[in-house]
């Protein structure tokens, strides 16, 4: 799950790195597939590991509170998946986790952005052309002007689905803090 999640982030990770060094954000090399398994997946390794340590360090929420309990769940979570210890033997199922999370990632950005917003990088560097959607999907409403994107965001249908992803993800984060635990089962915070 770590590792999934860590490759979910590196397409736009490797793209704001890129973006520091050209004065602008977007979509380059970390949303295209030979980006994908070039640099998301073997970037990727030293920041789950790091995500590893992160969590196995940074002290326990004492609170019981709604956000209390979503660090403490998140850190739990991640600490209870397979570590930087079984590298030598799961490195396997970490590749093919931060490859199957950058992919999804590259798959909801199509999604949620929209062709003529974000282009079709995938097959770069090879400029392919491809018409997915019908010209609705891409017809903006009106652009709003966002620091680091030269000509603003459009906001067109692909929106709306980039919203509900939003409010889909969130819930299915913090769903299981929104469940108060038992006296019983809590873990000792002292």
């Amino acid at each position: 799950m770590p590792a999934m999640c860590v490759g979910a982030a590196m397409p736009d990770v490797i793209d704001g790195a890129i973006g520091l060094t050209q004065g602008h954000l977007g979509q380059t090399w970390g949303h295209t597939l030979i980006g994908m398994v070039l640099l998301c997946v073997p970037f990727g390794v030293p920041i789950w590991f790091g995500l590893h340590a992160f969590a196995r360090k940074v002290p326990r929420a004492r609170g019981a509170g709604f956000w209390g309990r979503s660090w403490n769940l998140g850190n739990d979570a991640i600490q209870a998946c397979r570590g930087p210890a079984e590298f030598a033997r799961a490195w396997p199922l970490v590749l093919w986790s931060l490859l199957v999370g950058s992919f999804s990632h590259l798959f909801f950005d199509l999604l949620s952005h929209g062709e003529k917003h974000a282009g079709f990088k995938w097959f770069r560097p090879w400029d392919v052309e491809l018409e997915l959607f019908p010209a609705w999907w891409d017809h903006a409403w009106f652009q709003m002007p966002v620091p680091g994107y030269p000509g603003g965001y459009s906001f067109a249908p692909h929106f709306i689905v980039w919203c509900i992803f939003g409010v889909l993800g969130a819930w299915m984060l913090y769903r299981p803090a929104f469940k108060r635990p038992r006296p019983d089962t809590q873990k000792d915070d002292a």
